[in-house]
């Protein structure tokens, strides 16, 4: 009897304990196959994660010199507001202007110089005023030029009208011993003639032994002289004849020789001219730069001068402008193995750190570039992508009275596609097989 009892309780035990196994594996499969359930047809929002900060969409304006100098005035200090085109910082021009000055003072010689030598050139009477001359002509330093090249103008006609005037002269004397010299070869061909008359009656009486032969050869050898005399007069004729055209023809160079010198001179100064005027451009080019302005509206920032007297160096930063009515974007850093997901125009979030994050909401923008190749953290070594994200005016606005301002760090939220919780699962371990398959 006691034997039957145990019996039915062992086999009451194992119905309970079948029962109780039973109705575990049911609940395990209930649950597995809810959350299967769950897994494949629920969606869960993706997104890439960056940190960022806000900027100017114009970037913060970067104000440098390009020659550098000295400060001579500073008219802003640090966090002043500008507007565009106002004088910031004004280099002192001393050496400038000196040099300016020297390289116009040049060039205003030249021009002078230039238009005396044009009207030399031209045989003018007298040298007009240079064009660029003529609206000062009536200022000390242009009027002394002036008469200047005016008066050397005239001592350089004089001096030659001067040379002209003797080789005149000397031809006029060459001319009148040409006349003395016809006139008395005139007169020897008269005695010439007046002598082979004599010749022939004396040759006659001596044919008829009325005369001596002393008579005849007398006559004879005064008509030889006589020849003789006329060819001397003959050649000392023409010799002053050949004098009389060289002098003309030294007349003649005096002009050509002076045409000559003022052509190359004048070659010469329109070189020089050309090289002052591009100094004079460089200097006066120079000289506008001695005032350093704004580029645009803003709040003045890292101000790399702060005293009179100080020195900028060439090309480096004096100061930057962060402009005040530009909007502001968020510049974030994508991780490279992220930046598939990103593209223009896709939605984002973004949560700003320095306001308190339970009260702030977060705002909603939208990606608006997209850097075409990495950078790299200059501290961290780190690659990453630029993106720039927009926030509309009435997402800010949400919020007032809180302001964000230029260099507020964010955290921004790039929203990217919807997926299931079972592909979350399965995808680190397709990428794994994939790279498991693509290894040699």
């Amino acid at each position: 009897m006691t034997e039957a009892k145990d019996t039915d309780t062992v086999s009451e035990f194992g119905a309970a304990l079948r029962t109780l196994w039973l109705a575990g594996g049911a609940a395990v499969l209930l649950f597995a196959g809810t959350a299967g359930v769950w897994a494949v047809t629920t969606t869960l929002a993706g997104a890439v994660v960056a940190s960022g900060q806000f900027v100017v969409v114009g970037n913060v304006k970067k104000v440098q010199h390009p020659t550098g100098g000295i400060v001579g005035e500073l008219r802003v200090r640090e966090g002043d507001r500008v507007e565009a085109g106002e004088i910031l910082i004004r280099l002192d021009d001393t050496i400038t202007r000196a040099n300016l000055q020297v390289v116009a003072k040049q060039l205003d010689e030249l021009a002078a110089r230039r238009a005396r030598l044009v009207a030399e050139r031209d045989r003018r009477d007298t040298v007009a005023i240079a064009p660029e001359l003529a609206p000062r002509r009536r200022e000390p330093a242009i009027a002394e030029l002036i008469a200047t090249e005016r008066n050397q103008f005239d001592a350089r006609r004089d001096a030659r009208e001067g040379q002209k005037a003797q080789l005149a002269r000397r031809i006029g004397q060459l001319e009148d011993e040409v006349v003395g010299l016809k006139a008395q070869q005139d007169a020897r061909d008269r005695q010439a003639g007046l002598i082979a008359e004599e010749l022939v009656g004396v040759r006659d009486l001596y044919a008829k032994n009325l005369v001596a032969i002393s008579r005849k050869t007398a006559l004879e050898r005064e008509a030889a002289e006589l020849d003789g005399e006329k060819g001397r007069l003959i050649a000392a004729r023409a010799q002053a004849e050949g004098k009389i055209a060289e002098i003309r023809l030294q007349i003649i160079e005096i002009g050509d020789v002076l045409r000559e010198a003022v052509m190359k001179e004048l070659s010469e100064i329109q070189a020089r001219i050309a090289e002052f005027v591009e100094r004079r451009v460089a200097a006066e080019d120079q000289l506008a730069r001695v005032d350093i302005r704004a580029p645009s509206a803003g709040h003045v920032h890292q101000l790399a001068v702060h005293t009179v007297g100080g020195v900028i160096s060439p090309a480096e930063p004096v100061l930057l402008i962060v402009p005040a009515e530009e909007a502001l974007e968020v510049e974030a850093r994508v991780n490279p193995p992220d930046i598939d997901q990103i593209t223009p125009g896709q939605e984002a979030q973004v949560r700003i750190h320095a306001f308190n994050q339970r009260t702030t909401p977060q705002l909603a923008g939208r990606v608006t570039r997209i850097a075409a190749d990495t950078s790299r953290d200059a501290q961290t070594g780190a690659l990453f992508y630029t993106v720039r994200v927009a926030i509309a005016a009435g997402e800010r606005a949400r919020l007032a009275p809180q302001h964000i301002g230029a260099g507020m760090q964010a955290d921004v939220l790039l929203r990217t596609e919807d997926r299931t919780p079972l592909q979350y699962l399965l995808k680190p371990l397709k990428d794994q097989i994939a790279r498991a398959f693509r290894e040699r």
